[in-house]
């Protein structure tokens, strides 16, 4: 048995790594497939192999931008159970972030699963804790009617939303990924009166991934405007807040208030 080899993750990896994916994630297969498809205009991937099998990958999407500069965001990090213990995780991350760096990236970031994880990546990738949020549940109310927004147009509306704060732009790659996984599962991006939000639906709760909304909105009644279009009795509300609990874990920190939003979970 020879040792495991690094390399860059090939066209023709499609079919074994939207397996992995499917073991590891329990995502719908059409959503991995479509991520792989995606996958040079969002950013590269690495992935570990032996014997001509294929046991983990790894990915750093590289669509997103604070200000000019590019930024690598490590996603999706998974290794064939059979095969964990042996190192894997941190070699396909190292290389993951490497990766991103040599695409252009300044910045490496990612969303630990756990909170456990933090320790680790900090190990691994040099990361720590640079954004953090809080939850917010919301009982289900009848208010304002959310619409369908493309991706360009929920884009461009973010961007003029958020002018003037510190924020992370979504690349039009990124865009499409978080419209195609929203609506797989039950939700979409959406105009909400003169706001916008990222929402999708999960054991029982319309869950709002981002809420933007002019200075003075009522975003609590927004939020439970989202809920009842959506037909659940209460709407998660995920806010960034320096005292909550920590979402995203960055090589280097960002500018205070910064909004980065949406990371592709």
């Amino acid at each position: 048995m020879t040792e495991p080899i690094i390399r860059p993750v090939r066209r023709e990896d499609c079919d074994p790594l939207a397996a992995l994916w499917r073991r590891v994630f329990q995502d719908p297969p059409e959503l991995s497939r479509a991520f792989l498809e995606d996958l040079p205009a969002l950013g590269g991937g690495a992935c570990a192999e032996e014997d001509g099998v294929l046991l983990g990958a790894a990915y750093a999407v590289t669509d997103y931008f604070l200000e000019e500069r590019r930024l690598a965001y490590l996603y999706a990090v998974a290794v064939q159970p059979e095969a964990r213990g042996r190192g894997l995780g941190a070699a396909l991350s190292r290389e993951a972030a490497a990766l991103g760096r040599r695409l252009g990236a300044e910045l490496v970031c990612t969303c630990p699963a756990e909170d456990s994880l933090y320790l680790w990546y900090e190990r691994i990738i040099a990361v720590r804790p640079a954004l953090r949020q809080r939850e917010e549940r919301v009982e289900s109310r009848p208010g304002d009617i959310p619409a369908p927004l493309s991706p360009e147009e929920y884009g461009a509306r973010r961007e003029i939303l958020l002018a003037g704060t510190p924020h992370v732009r979504l690349g039009p790659a990124v865009l499409r990924r978080e419209k195609a996984n929203c609506r797989a599962c039950g939700g979409d991006l959406l105009a909400l009166g003169e706001g916008i939000a990222a929402v999708y639906c999960d054991e029982g709760e319309t869950r709002i991934r981002e809420l933007l909304v002019p200075a003075g909105a009522d975003r609590s009644a927004l939020a439970a405007a989202l809920g009842a279009a959506y037909g659940t009795e209460r709407a998660l509300l995920l806010t960034p807040d320096p005292a909550g609990e920590p979402c995203l874990a960055a090589d280097r920190p960002l500018p205070p208030g910064c909004v980065w939003g949406l990371t592709l979970d």
